[in-house]
């Protein structure tokens, strides 16, 4: 079932996905990446997934919800420009969280049952005991490695890293007390419309 967070995360996929078939004229600043190329992409996302390890290290949570957004934003266009579809990162989470069929926010409610989890070979568990610094250098290292599942032009890999990377930035959420909701509605504040999002949290440029 769809739920808020993931229907605007799709959202944001289809007006990318668009904009990569028919281009958004000279202002876009997606079809500005997707011009660009492959190795922009990837800059980006990498970029910006550093940026959120910083502000959620600075303990801001509205830059960190900011540069989360950031993050979902450049990696929907390497997803975009890959040919993988949610639908194949989200099977990879569900298959993580030993989930099914299930949305965006009812994985970040399995994750915070986990957190507290007593079972030992809890992985999540296991993250949150070690706290944020952990949850950090994971998210570090999962993006490395979708960035070069991403240079290798994998679609399997690429859904694979990116169910890794989302399912890290979601403990990440968890730790420092962010809701789907509270992503949800930076996601909603930045769309003009339904489908046609509005300037992303840094740039200056029209999607």
């Amino acid at each position: 079932m769809m739920n808020r967070a993931q229907t605007a995360i799709a959202d944001q996929y289809v007006v990318a996905l668009e904009r990569r078939k028919n281009g958004g004229g000279e202002k876009s600043y997606t079809s500005y990446l997707y011009n660009q190329g492959l190795d922009k992409i990837l800059k980006k996302c990498g970029e910006e997934t550093f940026e959120v390890c910083i502000a959620a290290k600075n303990d801001d949570q509205v830059e960190t919800v900011g540069e989360l957004n950031d993050v979902l934003y450049h990696v929907t266009v390497l997803l975009c420009f890959s040919g993988v579809t949610l639908e194949m990162v989200m099977a990879d989470l569900n298959r993580r969280c030993q989930t099914e069929g299930q949305g965006f926010d009812a994985l970040v409610r399995v994750i915070e049952a986990r957190r507290d989890s007593d079972d030992a070979e809890s992985y999540t568990a296991y993250l949150f005991r070690e706290g944020l610094d952990k949850i950090l250098k994971k998210v570090g290292e999962a993006c490395a490695l979708l960035l070069i599942a991403g240079k290798d032009q994998n679609g399997e890999k690429i859904a694979e890293e990116t169910g890794d990377l989302l399912y890290h930035l979601m403990a990440m959420m968890i730790c420092k007390g962010i809701t789907a909701d509270d992503l949800a509605e930076e996601l909603e504040r930045r769309s003009g419309k339904t489908g046609n999002l509005k300037t992303f949290h840094t740039s200056d440029h029209t999607t």
